[in-house]
C-alpha cells in the first residue's frame, strides 16, 4: 500500500505542473523546473516574414529532484538549463503562419545521470478562404527522456522516455454580422518507454475528437456562447475505449474597457466502457479577466470529465487558478500564479488527488531584448491521506535574450 501511495503522489505532482504551463494567459508558457516564464513581448504583427531567435540560461536549486514521497530521502541539487529557441512567422493579407522550435539542455551538478535534452516543436496558422470562412490549423510534438513536460492529466513525473504529438484543423465561419461558428477536429497521442514499475500509471494511447463552438453577439458588450465536443480515446496496451461528450452554454460580458467576465454550465458524460456503466456529471467554466494598461489579472474555474493517458484512463478534473502580471516601474515587473486542482479517477478505486501549485517571478528588463528574472515554484500534493503530502520547491535566477528580426 505504501508503494502504491508513493506512485500516486508522484502522479499528482506531474499532473499539476505540466498543466499550468499549458494554460493560456498565465506566465508566458514556461516551466520553472526547466525554462521559467518569459513575459510576452507580442505586438501588432508586421507584414512579411520575421525570425525571433532566443536563448535562456537559468540556475535553479531544487529541493526534491526525484519527487520522492514523504518518508523517503529526498535528493537536492542545482540545475543549469541552456535553452535555445526560435520562431519563424509570416503575416500576410490572407495568411498567418508560425513555426516554433524549443530545445533545452538540462544539466545537474551532482545527479548528472539525469542530464537530458528536451525537444519541442510546433506549427500554427490560419488562411482566409473566403469572405466568411477562415481555415485554422495547429500541430505540435515533443520528445523527452522524462514525462515532466507532458501536458496530459494523470501522467506521473518520472524518468521514462516519452513522446507526444497533436494536430487540430478547423474552420471559423462568420454566418452573419452577429453569429460565428467554429468547427474543428483534433488528434492526440502519447507513447512511453516500457517500464514495469509504472505500467499501471503510464498507459499511453491516442484520442480523436471533434468540436463545435457558437458565438452570438447580442450587443456591443455581450455574447452568448455554446460549445459541444466529443472525444474517442483508446488507452493502454489493451486498447480500452473511453468516449466522453461535453455540452456547455453560457455568456461573455465586457463590464468595462478592461474587465471581461464569462460563465457557462452544462454536462460531461462518460459513455459505457469495459470498466463500468456511463457517468454523467456537471461541467462548469467561470472566469474574470482585468486588463488595465500593462497589468493583467485572470481568475478561472472549470470542471469537466477528461480522458487521461495515465492513471486509470479518465478523470473528473476540477481546477481554480488566479494569475497576475504587473509592472512596478518602466523596467521592473512581477508575475505570479496560484492554482488548486482536484482529480477524481472515474474507473479505478484510486485515492483522490489534491494539489496546490504556486509560481512567481520578479524581473528586470536590462534592454529591449534582454531580461533577468528571479523565480520560485512550489507544489504540494496529497493522495487520499492528508498527512502524506509531497512537497517540491524550486528557486533560481535566469537570463533571457530574445531579438525579433525582419526577413527581407
Amino acid at each position: 500500500m505504501r508503494t502504491l501511495l508513493r506512485m500516486l503522489i508522484v502522479c499528482a505532482a506531474a499532473a499539476l505542473l505540466p498543466s499550468a504551463q499549458a494554460r493560456a494567459g498565465q506566465l508566458g508558457g514556461g516551466d520553472f523546473s526547466t525554462t521559467p516564464s518569459v513575459p510576452s513581448t507580442a505586438s501588432a504583427p508586421t507584414s512579411g516574414w520575421s525570425l525571433t531567435p532566443s536563448l535562456l540560461y537559468s540556475r535553479t536549486w531544487d529541493d526534491n529532484v526525484l519527487l520522492r514521497a514523504p518518508g523517503d530521502q529526498t535528493v537536492k541539487d542545482f540545475i543549469n538549463v541552456i535553452n535555445p529557441r526560435g520562431e519563424l512567422s509570416y503575416h500576410g493579407r490572407l495568411t498567418d503562419f508560425s513555426a516554433r522550435y524549443d530545445g533545452a539542455f538540462v544539466l545537474y551538478r551532482q545527479s548528472d545521470t539525469l542530464n537530458s535534452y528536451d525537444q519541442h516543436g510546433g506549427l500554427s496558422g490560419k488562411r482566409r478562404l473566403s469572405k466568411r470562412n477562415t481555415l485554422l490549423f495547429s500541430a505540435d510534438a515533443q520528445q523527452s527522456p522524462t514525462t515532466q513536460l507532458l501536458q496530459f492529466i494523470g501522467v506521473p513525473y518520472i524518468r521514462v522516455g516519452s513522446f507526444t504529438a497533436g494536430v487540430s484543423v478547423g474552420v471559423d465561419t462568420a454566418v452573419n454580422k452577429r453569429l460565428t461558428v467554429v468547427t474543428s477536429a483534433n488528434f492526440q497521442q502519447a507513447r512511453f518507454d516500457k517500464n514495469q514499475t509504472f505500467a499501471i500509471l503510464l498507459l499511453g494511447g491516442n484520442s480523436v475528437g471533434a468540436s463545435v463552438g457558437l458565438r452570438e453577439r447580442i450587443s456591443a458588450r455581450t455574447t452568448l456562447t455554446a460549445d459541444f465536443d466529443a472525444q474517442h480515446a483508446t488507452i493502454g496496451a489493451e486498447g480500452d475505449v473511453f468516449d466522453i461528450v461535453h455540452g456547455i452554454a453560457g455568456i461573455d460580458h465586457q463590464l468595462s474597457e478592461g474587465i471581461h467576465v464569462f460563465a457557462a454550465g452544462g454536462f460531461s458524460r462518460l459513455n459505457v466502457s469495459s470498466f463500468g456503466p456511463p457517468r454523467l456529471g456537471p461541467s462548469w467554466r467561470l472566469g474574470l479577466s482585468d486588463h488595465y494598461r500593462s497589468t493583467i489579472i485572470d481568475l478561472v474555474y472549470f470542471r469537466s470529465y477528461v480522458p487521461s493517458f495515465g492513471f486509470g484512463g479518465t478523470m473528473q478534473n476540477e481546477e481554480a487558478s488566479a494569475s497576475v502580471k504587473m509592472p512596478l516601474s518602466r523596467r521592473l515587473y512581477v508575475q505570479g500564479i496560484i492554482s488548486r486542482r482536484n482529480e477524481d479517477p472515474l474507473v479505478f478505486s484510486f485515492p483522490q488527488l489534491r494539489s496546490i501549485w504556486i509560481q512567481g517571478a520578479i524581473g528586470y528588463t536590462t534592454s529591449t531584448w534582454v531580461r533577468i528574472e528571479g523565480f520560485y515554484a512550489g507544489a504540494h500534493q496529497t493522495a487520499g491521506v492528508p498527512d502524506l503530502m509531497l512537497t517540491h520547491n524550486q528557486i533560481g535566477i535566469q537570463v533571457i535574450a530574445s531579438k525579433p528580426m525582419r526577413i527581407h
